[in-house]
C-alpha cells in the first residue's frame, strides 16, 4: 500500500490490497474455447468488476466521514412498510408522500450503502451506490425505482426516529461513471457529488480508483 494516503482513505486502500490478494489467489475454471491464460484473466476481470462498486461506496464513505459536520453510517436492515411498498408502485404519489417509519412488521428490508445527515443543515440522505458503467435490465430498473420511492417516503420518519432534526430529505441512486439506469429526480453521478455533498470527494475516490487500477494491472501482467 502506498504510504502517502491520508488517514481517512487507508481502510479503503487496504481494502484494494485484500481484493488483490483475493483475486490472485482465486481458482477459475477453464472455458474450453480459450487458454487457460485468457480465461483466468476474464475471470480475476469480472470479479474485480463485482468488488469495484463496493470499493468506490467505501471511499465515498470514508471521506464523507472525515467531514465534521456530516454524521455517515449504513443500514443493511432498512424496514420498508406495507403502505411504503404499496404506494412505491404510483410514481406521482411516491415523491411527495411521508410515512412513518417502523410501524409494524416490515413487508421486506433495503440494504441501504450510505445514510449522509449534514448537521449544518439538518439535511438527512439515504444512498444507494453503483459503478454506473453498464446498463441494468427492465427487471433490475423496476427494482431500483421501487427502493429508491421507499427510501423517499421513509426517510424523515427514520432519522426523527434516531433523534435527528430533519428538515430536508433526499434519496438517490450514485451511479460514478455516470451511466445512469433511470431517470431524474433519482441519479447522482460521480463527476456531482462534490456539488452535492459540498465535500471533496472525487479526487479521493480517484485516488483509490488509480491505485485499484495499478495492483490489478499488475496482477494480471504475471498471469
Amino acid at each position: 500500500m502506498v504510504d502517502d494516503v491520508s488517514p481517512s482513505l487507508r481502510p479503503v486502500f487496504q481494502m484494494v490490497d485484500a481484493t488483490i490478494h483475493r483475486l490472485s489467489k482465486s481458482r477459475f475454471a477453464n472455458d474450453p474455447i480459450v487458454e487457460h491464460r485468457y480465461s483466468a484473466i476474464t475471470s480475476i476481470v469480472s470479479s474485480a468488476y463485482k468488488r469495484h462498486g463496493k470499493i468506490i461506496e467505501q471511499a465515498i464513505a470514508a471521506i464523507l466521514r472525515s467531514a465534521p459536520h456530516l454524521q455517515v453510517w449504513d443500514d443493511p436492515l432498512f424496514e420498508v412498510s406495507e403502505a411504503a411498498e404499496r404506494l412505491a408502485s404510483a410514481e406521482t404519489t411516491a415523491l411527495g408522500a411521508t410515512l412513518p417509519y417502523g410501524t409494524g412488521a416490515p413487508v421486506r428490508t433495503l440494504q441501504v450503502d450510505l445514510l449522509v445527515y449534514n448537521s449544518a443543515t439538518h439535511q438527512l440522505g439515504a444512498y444507494e451506490c453503483k459503478r454506473g458503467a453498464g446498463v441494468h435490465d427492465s427487471g433490475k430498473i423496476r427494482s431500483m425505482l421501487r427502493d429508491m420511492r421507499c427510501l423517499r417516503m421513509l426517510i424523515r420518519s427514520y432519522g426523527e426516529g434516531r433523534g435527528l432534526e430533519v428538515e430536508e430529505t433526499d434519496a438517490r441512486m450514485i451511479f460514478y461513471y455516470g451511466l445512469c439506469s433511470i431517470s431524474e429526480p433519482w441519479p447522482l453521478k460521480g463527476k456531482d457529488i462534490d456539488a452535492h455533498f459540498g465535500v471533496p470527494v472525487q479526487e479521493g475516490v480517484e485516488n483509490v480508483n488509480s491505485y485499484f487500477r495499478s495492483r490489478l494491472n499488475e496482477l494480471l501482467a504475471s498471469i
